[in-house]
């Protein structure tokens, strides 16, 4: 049966694109692991459609719990982070409580436990969202001990586009910060390409990279029990 080694169940915003295929990139060479996804309908990227959709998880969840997976992901970065640490973890008691048989995490988890591997206590960050939504994603951060000095947001509305954003676009724009201060870069949303430009990103700049679908990534392998190095995606996957 496929998935003999782990079966990593993650639920995500319907019209994200990137995160699939970014997992098939990074776990292609740790055997038999499978991506096991479903989709919640999303139809706003403002902070209200973001809402809506998560109106989704338990039925998301029933679904997934269906294929018996070894680690259940809550990917996006936005629905876990919005309502602060305590929305995070209602998301995660809602899927422990569907999906008993499974680890549970989420992005905004990932991320934060990413950060904390690299010794990253600040961090510059660029992401897709408004303003509101990336002060909330600071605020999030902060309430985990870590300062975000330095931030762009790029206020690309709908996901699509998001998902449309060529790495090089944030390539670009995250090797023109001024890393003196920080002790890290973290690319926000699972819905930009960002894991090709990881290792050049920290060549650029001499610091530690997270994304959120690298980070998620790295999560849900090492919660299956998956210890090896993943080289070519930064070094989280390569030395975490």
């Amino acid at each position: 049966m496929y998935g003999s080694r782990a079966k990593i169940a993650f639920m995500l915003p319907s019209s994200c694109l990137i995160f699939e295929p970014e997992f098939v990139k990074l776990t292609a060479g740790l055997g038999d692991v499978i991506g096991i996804p479903a989709r919640l309908l999303i139809e706003d990227t403002a902070l209200g459609g973001i809402g809506s959709m998560n109106e989704g998880i338990e039925l998301a969840a029933r679904q997934l719990d269906t294929t018996a997976p070894d680690v259940a992901l809550y990917m996006c970065t936005t629905g876990s982070f919005m309502d602060g640490r305590d929305g995070d973890e209602e998301i995660k008691r809602t899927l422990g409580r569907i999906i008993p048989g499974a680890k549970i995490t989420t992005t905004s988890e990932a991320v934060v436990d990413a950060m904390a591997a690299q010794g990253m206590k600040s961090v510059a960050m660029l992401t897709p969202y408004d303003e509101d939504t990336t002060n909330r994603e600071v605020a999030f951060l902060q309430s985990h001990g870590i300062a975000c000095p330095e931030y762009t947001f790029r206020d690309i509305y709908e996901n699509l586009d998001r998902g449309s954003v060529l790495p090089e676009e944030s390539l670009r724009i995250a090797s023109e910060f001024d890393v003196s201060a920080v002790d890290g870069i973290f690319l926000s949303c699972g819905n930009v390409r960002s894991v090709e430009i990881l290792d050049e990103l920290e060549s650029r700049t001499g610091k530690p990279v997270v994304s959120s679908a690298q980070a998620s990534i790295w999560k849900s392998i090492r919660l299956a029990g998956i210890t090896e190095p993943v080289a070519g995606y930064g070094s989280l996957l390569r030395e975490h």
